[in-house]
């Protein structure tokens, strides 16, 4: 079997496929980089445009509510509550101000403070039911929470901030230091079911191969186990485009640090695991979850691709069949129909990296571990699968 895959990496690893392979990961990672060379950072004058607009909407409603002579009791506490906040948008106003102005007279952290006394009174406010009365900053690129756990967030995160001095980097920001660069990416721009369906291509090139190139019947009569063969084909997969990608990975975080800066792998990230408990990941955590999950998403269709290989020796078919599972990974269908009932025990729950670390999925699931655990269970199952077909084919 060594023999077979040492012969299967020599063959395939200056293949025109393996180059187009690695040319597209870094082409996908690095889309934001050639989008930010050349252009301004505009992304501290978004986070400004969105105070402003904040503070815009705020004067707006108390103004129209002070215009109302008579006033309902609801009114009137509407107005105690809105007024209430406005002190907290004026420190925002001033700590920003002194951050961007030509001549800064403040620092970070006191634009960190500004926003996280501003999130702990959101915080007490919906609390006490008022949150509706709130007035929340719409950040480009980030969907609105207004629930409690979203206030939760809020304090969790510039917290986190505050304590570690460490500056926002908005999610539009396309020139982030290394750290974030990376990250970034699953996070915002590149859906990790664009990534799987790259490695869908390359699986589909290498485990029909000999079909398309007809040397089949020389394979078929070697004197090794068919089943010795497949693995080493499998094997040679993931020596072949595991290190590809994560060359790319590297090459993209070395190509960014050099333009952009490193950054820090301590950057938090906000989830609730529990939809009622704000808790705080770093990039350097999500990313290494990102990886884990990437692979047991690979190992799983990879057994998959195997499998179609055996029954159908075409591309078209196998890539076909792993797109059909890909798209079970939507949210489309996942979150609702047939598939919603059985979401967390498929192996297609999971594909969808980003939504499942953060526990942002539509469709239920299990812990992240399980689901790392329910990818790897039915690729062994598969690999089972595979074994009995082989062991039927020789006894023929």
């Amino acid at each position: 079997m060594f023999e077979q895959i040492k012969f299967d990496l020599k063959k395939n690893v200056w293949s025109s496929t393996n180059v187009v392979i690695f040319a597209a990961f870094l082409i996908l990672l690095l889309g934001t980089f050639f989008t930010a060379i050349g252009t301004t950072d505009n992304s501290r004058a978004k986070l400004t445009e969105s105070y402003a607009n904040a503070i815009t909407n705020l004067g707006a409603s108390i103004k129209a509510l002070k215009k109302i002579k008579h006033k309902t009791p609801a009114q009137k506490a509407s107005l105690a509550h809105k007024e209430a906040e406005s002190p907290y948008f004026s420190d925002l106003t001033m700590a920003n101000a002194g951050l961007i102005s030509p001549v800064p007279s403040g620092s970070v952290n006191d634009l960190n403070k500004a926003l996280l006394a501003l999130a702990q009174f959101g915080l007490r406010e919906t609390k006490a039911g008022h949150g509706a009365d709130l007035e929340l900053i719409h950040y480009d690129g980030v969907p609105l929470e207004t629930t409690l756990i979203g206030r939760k967030k809020d304090v969790r995160f510039y917290g986190y901030l505050t304590k570690h001095k460490i500056a926002e980097i908005p999610a539009n920001k396309a020139n982030a230091p290394a750290a974030a660069y990376l990250p970034f990416q699953f996070l915002y721009h590149v859906s990790p079911l664009v990534i799987l369906a790259v490695f869908i291509v390359q699986l589909g090139q290498l485990f029909t191969s000999e079909k398309r190139e007809g040397t089949i019947s020389f394979m078929n009569n070697l004197p090794t186990g068919k089943l010795k063969l497949l693995t080493a084909r499998m094997a040679t997969f993931l020596a072949l485009t595991l290190p590809n990608f994560a060359l790319a990975c590297g090459v993209t975080y070395v190509i960014t640090g050099v333009k952009f800066g490193w950054g820090t792998w301590s950057y938090p990230l906000v989830y609730s695991a529990d939809g009622h408990t704000a808790s705080i990941m770093t990039l350097g955590h999500y990313f290494t979850l990102v990886c884990g999950m990437l692979l047991a998403a690979v190992l799983f269709l990879m057994m998959l691709s195997a499998l179609v290989s055996l029954l159908s020796g075409n591309l078209g078919v196998n890539v076909v069949l792993g797109g059909i599972t890909l798209l079970m990974a939507t949210s489309q269908a996942l979150g609702q129909g047939p598939l919603r009932a059985v979401a967390k025990f498929i192996p297609s729950g999971y594909f969808d990296f980003t939504k499942v670390i953060l526990h942002q999925t539509s469709w239920p699931i299990m812990s992240i571990g399980a689901g790392i655990a329910v990818m790897l269970i039915w690729a062994l199952a598969l690999y089972g699968v595979c074994a009995v077909i082989l062991a039927r084919r020789e006894q023929l």
